[in-house]
């Protein structure tokens, strides 16, 4: 698989692509509320997402793409969210650059940000890979014509 993203501007997302979906051994959206298992007090005040496990099969893939060409695009519910993540994906992935971290609201609207993005840059969408652990956000960008890749493609 690595062979289908090399040269192409590759799109990932964080909770559950780059990182073990999990939280005190549950997991995050496991039906626990609509914030997931994490109170509101954990979203705002703990470090729960700094303790995020990487996934050795993600940084292995990440370490062999152009780091101009990979990007993030992750959703963020709150400021201390998006602190932790910067400093967890420097740690974990040090080859991404801070420049090519986007964080959003919303996960559905991660193909759009692509097709803006692509726009915006004038990059042709067959050069273009998306990598996320939510098949309904997969299915969206595929019907946009965006290469849509679920984790799992990388696992043997």
């Amino acid at each position: 698989m690595i062979e289908e993203l090399k040269n192409k501007y590759v799109f990932f997302d964080v909770d559950g692509t780059l990182s073990e979906y999990r939280y005190k051994d549950r997991l995050y959206a496991g039906g626990c509320s609509e914030l997931g298992c994490q109170s509101l007090e954990d979203l705002l005040f703990s470090d729960l997402f700094y303790k995020a496990r990487p996934l050795k099969t993600m940084q292995k893939i990440i370490e062999k793409l152009d780091s101009n060409k990979i990007f993030i695009l992750g959703t963020v519910t709150t400021n201390n969210e998006i602190d932790q993540k910067y400093k967890w994906l420097k740690e974990n992935y040090p080859n991404i650059k801070r420049e090519n971290i986007f964080f959003i609201s919303s996960t559905m609207l991660k193909p759009e940000v692509i097709m803006e993005y692509c726009k915006h840059e004038n990059v042709d969408l067959k050069n273009v890979a998306f990598v996320d652990d939510r098949i309904d956000v997969l299915r969206k960008a595929e019907s946009l014509g965006i290469n849509a890749y679920h984790p799992s493609s990388f696992t043997e």
